[in-house]
């Protein structure tokens, strides 16, 4: 298995690379805003759901079920600042003793898991020691926030800062706007700060794609990814997302000089023009994503 989105951290990757394709030890992810550590998880849960052994693929239909936000073997229990309540963690418990309906086992991530009330986190205590097939993926800013029962019975991988040179290539190929040194002197090592503190007042679809074009080099699973952040921008935003990366692919033609970009072009101005007549977004971002796809393999 691997972690195809996820620059640096090493320790991480050597690890996930050994695992059996099948839940292990709860693991937690430890790392601030814009560590990464959210990109490792949704590549790690992926991985384990791919039926490709060397995944994740972005093709099968696991894959491509997890990036749409649909596959059933995969929970998420979210933070969105409010405390989350016994209730909902008692939800995603009972879920551990369902069986699994297409994958062998499930995935099950828990965002700000140091965040919980300790009554949440004894809520989980029993599931985390006999896992009942469950892969448990806990994502926390400081894990000794965690009970001790609950660290016990994790493997900890703090998220690793990267070092300037990556930082610097990473946002350059990100097409990354504005005083790259000085976002990267400031983001302690974390490519998702260094962006954060760039993208200022940019609107959501210009980031969006920007994201999309930087994921075209990056293969399928990126490209998917990318396609289904930007159908969540809704209707006018997913329009201003496609004006956004014709844009962008004009100025990367000019660059480059790669064909594939003016295929892509030519297919977004297509559906540009379908837009009014297919209210499925689902739909239009799903078959952004297979062209894209095919035209950069």
């Amino acid at each position: 298995m691997r972690l195809p989105s996820l620059l640096g951290n090493t320790r991480l990757k050597e690890a996930v690379a050994r695992m059996p394709q099948a839940p292990g030890a709860p693991m937690v992810l430890e790392g601030p805003a814009g560590s990464g550590k959210r990109t490792a998880a949704l590549d790690l849960a992926a991985a384990l759901l791919c039926r490709n052994p060397d995944g994740p693929c972005g093709v099968c239909p696991a894959c491509v079920r997890l990036q749409a936000g649909s596959h059933p073997d995969f929970h998420a229990l979210a933070y969105d600042g409010k405390a989350v309540k016994v209730a909902e963690v008692r939800d995603l418990r009972a879920r551990t003793f369902l069986k699994p309906q297409e994958a062998e086992f499930k995935v099950m991530l828990i965002h700000a898991a140091d965040q919980l009330s300790a009554v949440c986190q004894n809520a989980l205590l029993k599931v985390l020691e006999e896992p009942q097939g469950c892969a448990f993926i806990l994502l926390c800013e400081n894990r000794e926030a965690l009970l001790q029962t609950i660290r016990s019975r994790c493997i900890a991988y703090p998220m690793e800062p990267l070092d300037t040179e990556t930082l610097g290539e990473a946002l350059r190929q990100r097409r990354a706007v504005g005083d790259l040194t000085e976002a990267i002197a400031a983001c302690d090592g974390f490519l998702g700060r260094a962006l954060l503190s760039l993208a200022g007042e940019t609107p959501a679809p210009e980031l969006a794609a920007r994201d999309a074009l930087h994921a075209l080099t990056d293969g399928e699973l990126a490209i998917y990814q990318a396609c289904v952040a930007a159908e969540k921008l809704g209707r006018e935003g997913y329009i201003a997302f496609l004006d956004a990366l014709c844009a962008q692919l004009t100025e990367a033609v000019k660059q480059t000089g790669d064909a594939r970009y003016i295929s892509i072009y030519d297919y977004i101005g297509q559906q540009q023009a379908f837009l009014p007549h297919n209210p499925s977004l689902a739909a239009l971002s799903g078959a952004l994503a297979a062209h894209c796809a095919a035209v950069m393999a």
